[in-house]
């Protein structure tokens, strides 16, 4: 694990919060350095296999960094807060692009008109 900051775009293992018996799942940074905890937290969007209604599809073309190992999906309804303490692991890292896509995609499903 980094002991510095991971990035926007990072993507990383950290324990799913709604899974019995927690289990891990991968996330998506949005946040960035202007995040008032930048560093010890990050805002997050979990990344799933199921493809879903509003899912955004991850194709391989969608990673800087690392990659899917299968399909993808970004869920932008799947937004919280994670402790960089709590992070297991780095998983790799998605393009600018997609990061961008992901986040107009959560901006949309709280009402800001992108």
């Amino acid at each position: 694990m980094s002991d510095g900051p991971f990035r926007r775009a990072d993507v990383v293992w950290h324990p799913a919060p709604f899974k019995q018996p927690p289990r891990e799942r991968p996330f998506l940074i949005l946040s960035d350095d202007s995040h008032p905890f930048h560093g010890p937290e990050y805002a997050v969007v979990g990344l799933t296999r199921t493809g879903r209604p509003r899912a955004i599809e991850l194709t391989p073309s969608s990673w800087a960094a690392g990659g899917p190992g299968g399909e993808s999906y970004a869920s932008p309804w799947y937004v919280f807060t994670i402790k960089h303490a709590d992070v297991i692991r780095p998983k790799g890292a998605l393009t600018g692009e997609a990061t961008d896509d992901v986040a107009t995609a959560v901006a949309r499903m709280v009402g800001v008109a992108c």
